[in-house]
This record gives structure tokens, sequence and C-alpha cells, in this order.
């Protein structure tokens, strides 16, 4: 096939170097990708091919030295198949005039082997002109992984999706997990992810605990990290690259109707005792979202040494929940870092939210929203606070602290005077509202002390000095002394007198 710019089809002579010495210039002498997971593609990579001599270089040909065993696919000048639709592997007399650039466009979709390691992938791009030979390399690092594909819409009860996990699967560490889809741990089964699991998920996927159980075992040290599947350099802080996403379609007054309803990274939708221990969750939607709970369960989700942190909108949110959770630092969310909301009973000890959000956008919400009612087409409907809500020793602050018309803790209660107990227990608060009920607050909590971060620009959230005022009171009980004797890094913890937030100081 011939690609070239056709400067003889005008009326100007197009002079052509013959000269071996007359080199092209690349804009690199190598094209490098981050890590690749197999059978899924990568981003593409431009080079830029460059004239910088004084007469037209006819390229006699642009190759791929893998030919058809190569995993890279080329696209030049908006080219990327030949007359027959195939991808190029290698194009002739390719004209370049002086001056002038060529670009050149690679991708790698890598082929699956049995390593359980990172593995390279190579190839070259081969230039031959005037009898000379320049070449570019390929590298690319391949990860195999075991992908969750779950296709379909589940709210369409007429094409309803197969299910693809077994009633009680079990996640290794072995190869990374990667999902795409809304994978659907069903009611009475279970989803168990082991320490030190890597899991990516796609735009619009995550899991949907539907009445079922999702245990995440992670340890100090190897803890299951949940984030994006784009692994270029580009989406390592970058939020929202995924979060379960719904596409609604139903008929209203004859006309088709489409909307998406979007849900957290992992949805417990009236979950039965899930439990997640040393994890990640980053760049993200929304963390995890906790709806109600199960029939006959005690809990929907005990969350315990887990970092949120980096989500578009909320780190943690629960509507009518039932979460207990000690040891979570949860930081850095577009809207809050907790959203506690339609009542449930949430009892979170030794936890810091600490939103420093800066991510191009103003943040408009708190560090921790609570609320306990809705308002439906029939009225007001109160959703109370049950017995045992409570946030002991917990760190509540941010960035817009500072703003006067700016609270880092607010409520939207009922009614706050039926709550005979403080919400909010020895926390370190930001509360300037001249409305905020007082009275979910105990007398031992801080509302306007800036607490000692060792680096919000680091986001180090690690507490300096050693002033009593970050002196807590003792989590026991309800919690038991193993369950708060040490911190999130795995230091010793006072049990009788911990310092606030998920770090002790040392």
């Amino acid at each position: 096939m011939l690609i070239a710019v056709l400067a003889m089809q005008s009326c100007t002579k197009v002079n052509y170097t013959n000269d071996p010495d007359a080199l092209l210039n690349f804009s690199s002498d190598t094209l490098f990708f981050d890590s690749v997971f197999t059978t899924i593609g990568s981003k593409s990579l431009y080079l830029r091919v460059r004239n910088h001599h004084d007469d037209a270089i006819l390229i006699s040909d642009i190759e791929l030295e893998g030919g058809t065993n190569s995993q890279y696919r080329i696209n030049i000048d908006g080219v990327g198949v030949d007359d027959n639709g195939i991808p190029l592997l290698a194009v002739q007399d390719v004209t370049v005039l002086p001056g002038d650039s060529l670009y050149i466009f690679v991708e790698v979709t890598i082929d699956p082997t049995s390593s359980t390691s990172s593995f390279i992938v190579e190839d070259r791009l081969r230039f031959s002109t005037n009898g000379s030979e320049q070449s570019v390399h390929l590298i690319s690092y391949g990860r195999n992984a075991v992908f969750h594909h779950q296709p379909g819409n589940w709210f369409d009860s007429n094409n309803p999706p197969e299910q693809i996990l077994s009633c009680n699967e079990i996640w290794t560490s072995d190869l990374p997990h990667v999902i795409y889809g809304p994978i659907r741990v069903e009611p009475g089964c279970m989803l168990t992810i082991e320490a030190g699991a890597e899991v990516y998920v796609h735009d619009g996927s995550g899991i949907w605990v539907q009445g079922g159980t999702i245990n995440i075992e992670g340890t100090l040290n190897e803890k299951v990290v949940f984030q994006g599947d784009r692994l270029e350099y580009y989406y390592a802080d970058a939020p929202g690259q995924w979060g379960l996403k719904f596409p609604i379609e139903f008929e209203y007054e004859g006309e088709n109707v489409y909307f998406t309803v979007s849900r957290g990274g992992i949805w417990l939708d009236r979950a039965f005792e899930s439990n997640i221990d040393h994890a990640v969750f980053k760049n993200g939607t929304v963390g995890i979202w906790v709806d109600t709970l199960s029939v006959g369960s005690a809990y929907s989700l005990n969350i315990t040494n887990t970092e949120i942190t980096n989500m578009s909108a909320v780190g943690l949110l629960s509507q009518g929940g039932y979460i207990d959770g000690v040891n979570n630092l949860i930081t850095d969310c577009g809207e809050a870092c907790g959203a506690f909301t339609l009542g449930g009973r949430i009892n979170i000890h030794l936890t810091t939210f600490a939103n420093y959000w800066s991510n191009g956008t103003v943040r408009q919400g708190p560090s921790v929203y609570v609320n306990d009612w809705y308002e439906s087409s029939a009225g007001s409907i109160e959703r109370p606070f049950v017995e045992g809500t409570e946030f002991r020793n917990c760190i509540i602050w941010g960035n817009n602290a500072t703003l006067d018309n700016h609270d880092e803790l607010t409520s939207n209660l009922f009614n706050s005077s039926i709550y005979f107990s403080p919400i909010f227990n020895s926390c370190g608060v930001d509360v300037q509202d001249e409305d905020f009920p007082q009275s979910i607050l105990s007398a031992n909590c801080t509302t306007d002390s800036e607490p000692p971060f060792q680096s919000t620009i680091l986001r180090d959230f690690h507490l300096e000095g050693n002033s009593t005022v970050w002196d807590g009171i003792s989590s026991i009980p309800p919690l038991s002394a193993a369950e708060v004797s040490k911190d999130l890094d795995g230091a010793p913890r006072s049990t009788f007198s911990p310092d606030i937030g998920c770090y002790e100081r040392n």
C-alpha cells in the first residue's frame, strides 16, 4: 500500500535527497507502554517522524519487525488498515517533505502467558531510507489477569444476564483481578478476596453485593487494593475512574426513557454481615455504598484498618446502613468523605475523615454529613439513628475548615432532641454554625482546633506534638481490647487513653 505526501500532484517539483546520511529525526527512540493487561488494548502513543533536511525524503519501508507475530498495531497519518481492512504491519514509499513531519500512532494488545509476574513485550519499528536503516524500540510490560466480565442489564427482566460468580467464590492474590460490568454476589452467597489481591475495575463497573456477603481479608503487609483498570501514569491519581452504573430503560407515555443509576465501587445492597479489613480503595466515584440491612443480619459492614481516598463523590456512603468501623482513614473526596443518611446504626471509632480535596473542582460538601429523615410525596419520613450509633475518638477536618461559611461536620436531623446520648463523642471536629445541634456533641469534643497533621500536602495524617487536646477516651466497650490495641500502621495503641483518629502518636 502506498502512503505518501503526494506533493507531485501539485505544480511544484519535489526534490528528493538520495544521501544515505540524511537521516530521519524521531521524537523518541523508545515508546514505552506502562503495564498492560493481557487481551486488553493499551492507549495510543505517538511518534513524530521529522525531516529537518532541505530536500524531501522518501521512506522506502516502515515496518514492524515482528511481522504477523507482532502484538503492536500502527496507524500512519490516520491510516491503520490496508485496502483489505487488515491492520498495517508495513508500508512503502512514504514521502516526508523538507521541514515536515509524519505522525505514527502505536497501540499494543498482549497475548496471555502462564506468567504470574510482569513480563516484557518488545518489538521495533524499522525505517529504511536511501539504504540506511533506523529503528524505534517498542516496549511494554505485560500482566496476566483474571477477568470478571458481566455483560447485560440487571434491570431488564426480559434479558437477565448470566451469573458469573459461583456462590462461594474466592479470589486469590496469584494474579490481578479485572472487573468489567456489575459483578453480583447473590443473596445467600459469599465472595472472599484474599490478602494481597489486586483488583482493577473498569469504568461503570464494581461489585454489587445483593443480599450476599463480601469478605475482604487484607493484612497489614498484604493489603487488598481496589483501583481503576487504566495503568498509565496519567491515571495514577485521577478520581472517578470506576463505580457501578446501571442503564435503565422504560416506556413513559409512549416514549422510551433512558437514564443511568450510579452506585459505589462496592454496593452493599441489604448485605449480610460483610467484612473489610486492611484494604485500599482509590480513584473511584463512591468507594463503598451501604444500603440498609439484610433480614437476620447483625450488621451490614464491619470495616477496619482501611483507606478510602480520592473519590470524585463520597468515600463511605450509608443509607440506613448498619456499619461498624475502627482504624480507618478516609480522605480527599469531591463531595464528602462520609455521608451517613437515613438513619441506621453507625458505630465508628478511631477514624480520620480528612477532606483536602484539590482535584480541580471546588468542594461544596463537608467532610462528614449526617441525616435521619427524607421527604416523600406523602410528607416527611423520619429514619432516626438507632441505639448504638456513635462516632468516638474520630477526627473530622478539611481544607475548608477556615472558611466562615463552611463546616466540615454538618447535620440535617429531624429532631435532635430524641438522641439522649451524643452521636459524636471525644472527637475533633469543625463546627461553626450557630444552629448546629450541640447536643449531639459530647463536652470533650473540640469544634475549632485544627489537628496538627504531619503534612496535609503530603497527605500524612499522623498527629504531631504531645498536646492532651488530642487524647481520646477508651473505646472499650463497645469494642474489645483486641480490636483497638493497634492503630492503622499496626503500632501499639493505648486502650485506656488513645489518641483520636486512626494513628497513635509515638
